[in-house]
């Protein structure tokens, strides 16, 4: 289901083209860490980040939950959204389940997930895509993760976290944002950080989580045009 087109992006097919393309293709990259806010901010970094991912390739997409799970999903880390063809003004997404609970109670509050659609239908229209909706609280969470993931590393996948930089503030938001920068350029272990409060971008265990079974440092491809409540930056996985 669609629900905050119009509110994060242009349900308009040419205000989104214009947002989406072009995409030029550059060297392929298997994990990114890419914000979430207006579209209109942070295209520039998505194009990036697709440019990296060649059609066909399987996306896994990673968005951390910004509430706590139902009640009846206590004790779960992992929502699958369900399978279906996701129509957008650009064209048809694939959406194929994974073996874990849905997450149709949690796409209406977390708009991460559309932010993708418009992206994958323009320049990855043969590629499959499963969105990942995740709660991790600890580092015995985020091992469990990354040993999931892991069994999805084919060669053929690519693995895209969702993540801003910092929670809502109201000021200080370009200097908490490039501290939680430097962090994860400095290739310090992400969970620990995450859990002392030094860092606190919402996928970091996510982050921490993939890297432990791809390897690799992160590049930082750039940050978001304006910033509003949250600061916000992209990164592209390079091998060590």
């Amino acid at each position: 289901m669609i629900y905050h087109e119009d509110i994060f992006y242009p349900s308009e097919k040419d205000a989104l083209m214009k947002l989406v393309s072009p995409i030029e293709d550059d060297a392929r990259h298997k994990a990114f860490i890419l914000p979430h806010m207006a579209l209109e901010y942070i295209a520039h970094l998505y194009r990036k980040a697709f440019a990296s991912i060649p059609d066909g390739t399987r996306i896994i997409g990673l968005f951390p939950l910004h509430r706590e799970v139902l009640e009846r999903d206590k004790g779960t880390m992992l929502f699958s959204s369900e399978t279906r063809d996701e129509n957008t003004p650009l064209g048809t997404v694939r959406i194929e389940a994974l073996p874990f609970p849905s997450a149709s109670p949690y796409e209406e509050e977390e708009y991460s997930m559309e932010l993708l659609l418009p992206f994958i239908a323009y320049h990855n229209p043969k590629s499959v895509f499963h969105p990942l909706f995740v709660s991790v609280k600890n580092s015995e969470d985020m091992k469990k993760l990354s040993r999931i993931l892991s069994g999805y590393d084919d060669g053929n996948t690519v693995f895209i976290i969702s993540s801003n930089m910092t929670g809502r503030l109201d000021d200080g938001i370009e200097e908490e944002r490039n501290e939680a920068v430097n962090l994860i350029l400095s290739s310090e272990h992400l969970m620990d950080a995450w859990m002392k409060g030094k860092l606190k971008a919402c996928g970091a265990p996510l982050a921490e989580a993939v890297t432990r079974f791809t390897g690799g440092r992160w590049k930082l491809i750039g940050i978001s045009e304006k910033e509003t409540k949250a600061g916000h930056a992209a990164f592209i996985l390079e091998d060590e």
